[in-house]
Formats: C-alpha cells, structure tokens, sequence
C-alpha cells in the first residue's frame, strides 16, 4: 500500500494591503502627509496608496500645483480653489472641450438623475468648493477663472455637492447673460446627480436670483439648496416691476405642476429638504413666502427664516402658521436671524414655529435673539415643542430674560448653547437653573446673581413689633444683605447639582454675567465652590472656562479633574496668554497625567 502525500502550496499569502477594499477603509484615517509617508515605504505600497494622494485637493493661488495633478484629475473626490486662481485652473480644465450655450434658459431635467461617468475626465468628483481671493479683482481672470469651471462641472457628471460664490451665476451683476444661461443649463443637463447646492456671496438681481431658484425647484436629485447671498438693486420696499416678477414665477411653477399632472414626475420642489431663499434688503412680500410654503415644498426639513415685509400687517403671524401646517407637515429644523429695526420678526419666527405641530421642531437656531416677555418666542418654543425639542443654539443674544430660558427643561434636550454678545444679556438666573433633560450632552451657560433690590428692603419704623428695640436702619439692610448672601450660596449650590447631575455630558461652556458677581472665581474649588457638584461628569471631554474660574484653581482642583473626568480630552481657557496659566505647576501635573489632553485658547 502506498503512503499518501500531502502538498503544500508555495504562494505566499497575500499581504494586508492586497486588499482594495482594506486600503480604501484605512486610507480614511490618514492625513495628506500620511499617505505621501506610506507611499514611500515600498514599491507595492506606492502602487496601493498613490491614488488616494490625490482623493482631496486643495489649491492656492500662491502655490502652484504639480504638473501630475493634470494626469489624475480622475482620481480627486473633492476639489476646492479660488474662481480667479486662473494658472490651476487652466490645469485642470485648458483640454476640456468648451462647447458654446446652445439650449433654452430652462431645460427639462432628466428625470431619472441618473448619468453615465465612464467617458467623463472627472468622473469621480464628489464634492466642488469655489471661492474668490478677494485680493485680485482682475475682472479678465475671473471671467476667464469662471470659465474654467464650468468646464470643469461639465465634466463632473457625479458631483454630489457644489458650493461657489454668486459670481457663477452672474459674472457682471447685470440681465441674464450667456454666462447665467450656460450655468443653469449645466446645473439641469450635466449636474443630475447634484444633492446639495451652497452659493455664497453678496447679491445677484431678482431675475436671475428667480431663475437660479426655478431651475433648483425643477432639478430631480437636488435636496439641499442654500442661497447664502442677498437680492441687489433693491429699494426700501419691492416695486411694482418686482412685484409681477414674483407673481410671473410662481404662476411659471404652477403652470408646469398642472403639466406634470398625470405624468409620474415628480413635482416642483418636492424633493428639496433644506431650504435658505436669497436674503433681501426689507423682506418678501407675505403672500409670496406664504404660498412658497403652501403649494411647492411637502418635504421641507430644515428652514431658515426669511425676512417678510408685512407693512404692519396683524395677520402675519396667523398666515405663516396656517401656511407651514399645511404646506410643510415634515419641518423639524429652524433657523433665524433677529434682523435689527425689524418690528415683525417675532411674529415671523413664532408663526413659523406654531406651524410645526404634525412632526414638532426638532432644533431651533437663532442669531442676535431679542427675547422678553413681550415677544416670548422661547416660551412659545416650549409649550408647542416640549416633547420633540433636541437642540437649541441661541448665538450672541442681544438680550433674553432668564424666566424665558424654558427650553433647558425640554425633557429630550440634548445640546443647549445660549451665549450671549459682548454688549448683550443672555445669562440665567442661579434660581432659574433647572434641568429635565438628562441626556443633554453639550451645554453653554452664562450664570448670574439674582438681582437684589434695595426697595424690598426698605427699613419702615412701623413695621417693628418692639419699639424699645427699634434696629438701626444701616444695621437692618446688613442683616438683609447677608441673609440674600446666604440665598445666593444655597441657590449656587443648587445650579452646580443641577449641571452636576447631567451624566451624559460631553462638553461644559461655563461663563459669568460680568460686573455683578463677586466671588464668582471661586465657583469652580473645593474649598470654597462648587466643584465637587460636579464629579458626576463621567463622560465630559471638553471643558471650557470662559470666564476666569482658573485662577484660584490649585492642584486639589486638577487632581480633583483627573479622578472624577476620567474621558477629559480638552481644556479650553478665554484668556490672552494660554502659556501663562499652563506653565502652572498643577496644569503640568495634569499634563504629565494624561499626555493626551490639550489645552486650547479660545
């Protein structure tokens, strides 16, 4: 009987890097300075990891780019550069065809979103960001810059996200001209795949601002259309020439909507999520937003408040509630800007809010926020809001009353930030500390003493009960001052529990209302504050003091961080001299104790 024999094989298994798939999920985690690292380890390594060099790129007009950067325009997922930065472009873009406009301003868009990228030079562009050096005002090298990119956008049939100033929509600020029209045909024939549109810049007129937002309602993909830049040419007020083109475009809407009727189309403007219409100088008419809002946005997510102007109108607020509840049952994401000299924007804002009641406000931003108890929309916010509301950013509040800080006790809170302007109150009373969100997980606060009033105080020789023992007027406002003191030490105590008690939370914004409290830098000790409230911060990895509670920190204090933080990754101090303060013997002790905790100015 014969042995049998095993054989073994001699090829090597195959190395880690072999794997497309694996490279791909590695290369995520490396910087630019990385990759160019693993390149020249070995000739296998630079074959697996070149491609990836070239996956974001980055250009500057005061950096030439490689001339290899031509060879793998294929390979870039992400493209940023300036629209006049007129020698990169000509890199990326001098061999591409530039086939004069031929087609119609508005041209049907393929209603499927679907292209073809084999054949096309950018065939993996994801993601375009333009800007403009404002140091160059050349006007032949921006004309010449923006022509380069379209170029470079028709040959980009999978761009996803574009973001570029408003000069891609109007190179000299005038009529409609054949570089408008070329652009819009571009972004309807050759950008079907298109999810996310951000044109940023100072203005355009209202026709082609109006043309730019029929032919985003029209396009099939288009989720996100953010027109971060205003209307020029505008009065105080709308004419009666801009009145009839606001009308002309929403009548053109309704007409092609009575044509796709039947069809299996979609409607104009039914995919669109997010929403920020061109700013105006006084606002839109009412009836204009209001039908906007009713008739062409069903799915709507994320709004941003446009500024109406109503002439005083007592049914503003009434219109836009009735306008949101019906036309955008899906809103759940609101931001707004307190426009100055703008007496109807809380009724804007609390109109738009009370319209969101089938899904309910999931967030709520707002900028320069003048909120008391006449406008109260915080507390509108609240009451229609409480169940649903998960964020809340109220960014350099000009001035909020701390009675009105009702959303903090939103049970399903999770991120809270109020900060207020330099020259603007927005700090919560110690009293007024009050959490029923225990899964927040970032907070920014602005503590302040209550006010204490001397007229409450008011020594009355009537009052007394002895008048044999009748209390010096000087002595009985001591004795009434120091009992408020003892408030303000049980009311402090009280507001550290209440943040204390927070488990989840990952960042901690502290400040102070300035020039009213005494003794505030002691807040944050053991000895003499409240730090201590604060050892149930588990999670907490970012701590920002923006007030100086530092300075009467000791090592009790940081070691106090090291026991009871244990995820504490930054630190970050308001101050002007960061090297100063971290110099100290127990910031270096920290250091030494966590090596990979940062310290960071703000």
């Amino acid at each position: 009987m014969e042995p049998t024999t095993t054989s073994m094989s001699t090829t090597p298994p195959p190395a880690v890097f072999d794997v497309p798939e694996l490279v791909g999920l590695v290369v995520q985690y490396l910087s630019r300075q990385d990759i160019v690292h693993c390149t020249a380890t070995s000739k296998r390594w630079a074959h697996q990891f070149k491609p990836f060099y070239w996956r974001d790129v980055v250009l500057k007009k005061s950096r030439p780019a490689p001339q290899s950067l031509a060879l793998n325009r294929h390979r870039i997922l992400s493209l940023s550069v300036a629209c006049n930065d007129t020698d990169n472009l000509h890199m990326l873009a001098a061999d591409l065809p530039s086939a004069p406009y031929t087609g119609p301003l508005r041209a049907p868009c393929n209603s499927t979103g679907s292209s073809t990228t084999g054949n096309y030079i950018f065939s993996n562009l994801r993601i375009i960001r333009i800007d403009y050096d404002p140091g160059d005002n050349a006007s032949n090298r921006k004309s010449l810059g923006l022509e380069y990119v379209l170029r470079i956008l028709k040959q980009s049939p999978g761009l996803l996200k574009l973001v570029a100033p408003e000069t891609i929509l109007d190179e000299n600020e005038s009529v409609p001209s054949e570089h408008t029209e070329s652009f819009l045909y571009t972004l309807a024939h050759k950008l079907s795949c298109i999810k996310e549109l951000d044109i940023q810049g100072e203005g355009v007129p209202l026709k082609i601002g109006l043309d730019f937002l029929r032919a985003c309602l029209d396009h099939p993909q288009l989720v996100n259309l953010h027109c971060n830049f205003g209307i020029v040419g505008q009065s105080d007020t709308f004419s009666i020439e801009d009145f009839h083109q606001l009308n002309a475009f929403l009548s053109s809407i309704d007409d092609d909507m009575k044509a796709k009727e039947g069809t299996g189309k979609p409607a104009l403007g039914s995919r669109i999520k997010s929403l920020i219409l061109p700013k105006t100088s006084k606002g839109y008419p009412l009836t204009f937003v209001c039908t906007l809002l009713r008739s062409y946005l069903p799915n709507l997510e994320r709004l941003y408040a446009p500024r109406i102007h109503a002439n005083g109108d007592a049914s503003l607020k009434h219109s836009l509630k009735e306008a949101v509840a019906q036309g955008c049952p899906k809103l759940q994401h609101l931001r707004c800007s307190w426009y100055k000299g703008d007496g109807m924007i809380q009724d804007v804002i609390n109109g738009i809010v009370e319209g969101c009641k089938e899904w309910g406000l999931k967030s709520f931003y707002c900028e320069d926020l003048n909120d008391d108890y006449r406008r109260c929309i915080l507390e509108t916010l609240s009451r229609h809001h409480c169940e649903t509301l998960e964020e809340v950013e109220l960014v350099n509040c000009r001035n909020v009353e701390s009675s009105c800080l009702v959303p903090l006790r939103c049970r399903n809170l999770k991120k809270a930030r109020i900060q207020q302007s330099r020259s603007g109150s927005a700090a919560i009373e110690l009293q007024d500390v009050r959490f029923a969100c225990h899964d927040l997980k970032e907070l920014q606060l602005t503590l302040a003493m209550p006010y204490f009033d001397k007229e409450e105080y008011d020594y009355s020789p009537d009052s007394d009960l002895d008048s044999d023992e009748e209390e010096d007027p000087s002595d009985y406002f001591e004795r009434c001052l120091a009992e408020f003191g003892d408030c303000i030490q049980n009311w402090a105590k009280d507001a550290y529990t209440q943040i204390g008690s927070l488990s989840k939370l990952e960042t901690l914004s502290l400040d102070y209302k300035e020039g009213e409290w005494i003794g505030f830098d002691r807040d944050l000790t053991l000895k003499h504050g409240w730090l201590r409230q604060l050892a149930g911060l588990k999670e907490l990895k970012h701590f920002h003091m923006a007030a100086d509670f530092w300075s009467e920190m000791g090592r009790a204090e940081v070691e106090f961080m090291d026991a009871h933080w244990p995820k504490l990754e930054k630190i970050e101090f308001s101050c002007e001299d960061l090297e100063d303060i971290v110099k100290k013997p127990h910031w270096q002790w920290l250091q030494n104790r966590r090596t990979s905790l940062r310290y960071l100015q703000f």
